[in-house]
């Protein structure tokens, strides 16, 4: 039987293009212009998975998204927008969408994403239509006793965990899940489902006590693909692409938090900014790819001087940041300017020597996250303004340090 998909977009280009795709590679396909008229379709037929665009025209996709697994909820969904917000991609998953991709997206990569999800529709599916014949059941099926002895596993448990009769309890697919005896004395109503990571994947386990055996019933989906792709999307939302350190978005939530902690103890903390000096100079003698190379060397080489408490993160362009918690004014000072001979003296290949400018700027009582980044961003300027390749720290009261 053909897996049934309903995509939902509003332009009708891409809409037709996506459904004629997805027809060729054997799906069937309910196309809808808007959210009312997608929801209206998962009322009449129960699909495998939507692709919903995130911006459509009568309502947001994330809430026609809930109204579909309102009214069937073993449906999966596919956020698509060409609206880089990563925000929504946390939002979208969080709210129990499958994936996010952003549009203008790789055919090959949403190919993939769907033939993962209608498996994973599939296997749910399955948990329901054969829960009373464990030994048919396509994904693995073990059933315990009180004692936590294994008193079954089926054909597919039995291959990919040879060792359960065994271990029982004990075993890493089960250690840690001895709460599924509350099912048995009634502590604990309806299933449980747990992640547990045993060996190089991840399951999601979901166990029922059975009351007319007296038995836990524990079904095993093999969920390390969906489990790859939410890291894909974490790490999307929290790094910078090329150099993989974090971006500002995920830099300005550390730095939010590390300002509390901050006030909250009275501890010390600052902050440095850099960037490179005539940086266009190499993107426009060399090109951009030695402009990359560049930009990833010089994080590779601010790692290797930073502490591992330190935090380093891409502002943007050629500016970078570093967090330095418990460092003082003059302990930052130093380690800035560490920094600042080690960029000056590596040689960057085609690009030869090159320097970096440095603002530093410690956390005061009376900061607040903006005064803090004015501050640093100021003592970098003046870096710059008094020759560059040097290290210049302000703090709250106007004093300044330069090296």
């Amino acid at each position: 039987m053909k897996a049934k998909i309903l995509v939902v977009d509003d332009d009708p280009n891409l809409r037709k293009t996506l459904s004629d795709i997805l027809k060729i590679k054997g799906y069937e396909i309910t196309a809808a212009q808007n959210g009312s008229e997608a929801v209206a379709a998962a009322e009449q037929k129960v699909f495998s998975l939507a692709l919903i665009d995130l911006m459509l025209p009568d309502m947001p996709g994330l809430d026609v998204m809930a109204r579909i697994k309102a009214t069937s909820p073993l449906t999966e969904a596919i956020i698509l927008t060409g609206h880089a917000s990563l925000d929504t991609a946390i939002d979208a998953t969080g709210q129990g969408a499958f994936s996010y991709l952003l549009k203008p997206y790789q055919m090959d990569d949403l190919l993939q994403k769907i033939r993962y999800a209608v498996e994973r529709q599939q296997a749910h599916e399955e948990i329901l239509r054969l829960a009373s014949f464990p030994r048919l059941h396509p994904s693995p099926v073990i059933e315990l006793n009180a004692a936590g002895e294994v008193t079954y596993a089926n054909p597919v448990a039995e291959k990919l965990f040879p060792d359960l009769n065994l271990l029982g309890w004990r075993h890493p697919l089960l250690a840690g899940l001895s709460e599924f005896s509350a099912l048995q004395t009634g502590r604990t109503e309806g299933d449980i489902i747990r992640e547990v990571e045993a060996g190089s994947s991840t399951y999601e386990l979901h166990a029922h006590y059975i009351q007319g055996l007296d038995l836990i019933r524990v079904y095993v989906l093999d969920i390390t693909q969906r489990k790859r792709a939410e890291k894909e999307i974490h790490l999307l939302a929290t790094t910078d692409s090329l150099t993989g350190i974090a971006n500002r978005r995920e830099f300005t939530a550390i730095l939010t938090k590390e300002l509390d902690r901050a006030k909250r103890y009275g501890t010390p903390m600052s902050l440095a900014m850099y960037d490179l000096d005539f940086f266009k100079r190499v993107n426009d003698s060399y090109g951009h790819d030695v402009g990359d190379y560049v930009l990833q060397a010089v994080t590779a080489l601010v790692k290797e001087n930073i502490r591992t408490v330190d935090v380093a993160a891409r502002w943007g362009g050629e500016e970078f940041m570093v967090l330095m918690p418990h460092s003082d004014l003059p302990s930052a000072v130093n380690a800035a300017s560490k920094l600042r001979q080690a960029i000056a003296g590596y040689p960057f290949d085609k690009a030869g020597t090159l320097t970096a400018s440095f603002g530093v700027a410690a956390f005061e009582p009376q900061d607040d996250l903006n005064s803090l980044i004015k501050r640093v961003d100021d003592a970098l300027y003046r870096a710059k303004e008094r020759g560059r390749n040097r290290v210049e720290a302000l703090s709250g009261k106007a004093d300044e340090i330069g090296q």
